[in-house]
């Protein structure tokens, strides 16, 4: 099993003048381009973790925060101009992330640990960024979200409702279905959030440990086909379980939406152990694109990881324990 590397300063080199301005003006495009239209542009948000991970594991973390914090006083112009400062605040609490995942795999913390420290970094930081946008408000940033997705759900209502292309069992079947969605959107909007940083985290520690492999020969953590959770986080699931079944309302909610958020870490296990199996059978890229694309698109696929994730506590179908006992023999 490959052995994962301290990786801070892996290029000993200064990148030289092009390479200055051309890292400077990528990283302050991706932090301006979303506030110039969130609907086209919004999504490279999720790199810019990514983009600070790689920045400061290739030039250390002297070289890395010079570049870093001169894309952000650039991009900090342009906002001021645009007038659209929140979308700042916004984008800089995601470089964080990068920062305590760097720290981490130079500590040589296993993934779980340091995607956890990584999770735990965005949640504060996003905390914080929904309190300062909150400042000057009678509603909570949070509130402000809840509200909005609930007058959308309401404007889907009256349009079914108006439209005469509808027919009557269809109608009955939308209204049950967006009446049901007021109702549980609140209650899991934790976990809802909680996903997103989940993933972002996920991703960043993923494509990042391919990428530093490729720029600096090393990698921060072993493969992701090696990555493996904590046997006993599987008690956690069984304890929010069980909050799920006590009726008392804000128990039960902290119940389901932690349900709803190990599922998803144990499903990133159940994808180790699906690109493990792959890698190991030498499954060919058409047929492993067709397996991304399943899990993507269909509800069966991630009931699959997540059962391969879960599976893989007491089956151990990768035998990484053995392997490391063989190897210490």
């Amino acid at each position: 099993m490959a052995e994962g590397h301290t990786v801070s300063n892996c290029n000993a080199d200064h990148p030289g003048i092009s390479g200055i301005v051309n890292t400077i003006l990528v990283v302050s495009l991706i932090l301006v381009l979303p506030g110039i239209q969130w609907s086209l542009f919004g999504w490279l948000q999720i790199l810019l973790p990514l983009l600070s991970f790689l920045l400061l594991s290739r030039y250390g973390l002297h070289t890395g925060n010079r570049l870093l914090l001169t894309a952000l006083a650039l991009s900090f112009v342009i906002f001021l101009v645009m007038q659209r400062v929140d979308f700042f605040f916004l984008s800089i609490s995601l470089l964080p992330v990068g920062y305590v995942l760097v720290y981490a795999a130079n500590h040589k913390d296993s993934p779980a640990m340091s995607g956890l420290k990584g999770v735990l970094t965005l949640t504060g930081c996003w905390f914080v960024a929904f309190l300062a946008l909150s400042i000057g408000s009678e509603v909570s940033f949070y509130t402000q979200l809840i509200n909005t997705l609930d007058m959308g759900i309401n404007e889907a209502l009256r349009y079914y409702r108006t439209s005469t292309t509808v027919s009557s069992e269809t109608l009955m079947l939308l209204e049950s279905t967006l009446l049901q969605m007021k109702i549980i959107v609140p209650v899991i909007m934790p976990a809802m959030l909680g996903s997103f940083v989940l993933l972002i985290t996920w991703f960043t520690m993923v494509v990042g440990n391919k990428l530093v492999f490729k720029l600096c020969g090393k990698t921060p953590w072993v493969q992701y086909s090696h990555w493996q959770l904590p046997d006993k986080l599987i008690w956690v699931i069984i304890l929010l379980g069980m909050l799920t079944l006590i009726s008392i309302h804000p128990v039960r909610v902290i119940g389901i939406n932690g349900l709803i958020l190990l599922s998803i870490v144990y499903c990133f296990q159940g994808m180790a152990v699906g690109v493990f199996f792959m890698h190991k059978w030498n499954i060919p890229v058409i047929f492993r694109m067709f397996f991304y694309v399943m899990i993507v698109f269909q509800s069966f696929g991630t009931v699959l990881l997540l059962f391969l994730g879960i599976a893989d506590i007491w089956f151990n179908f990768r035998k990484l324990n053995v392997e490391a006992e063989d190897t210490a023999d």
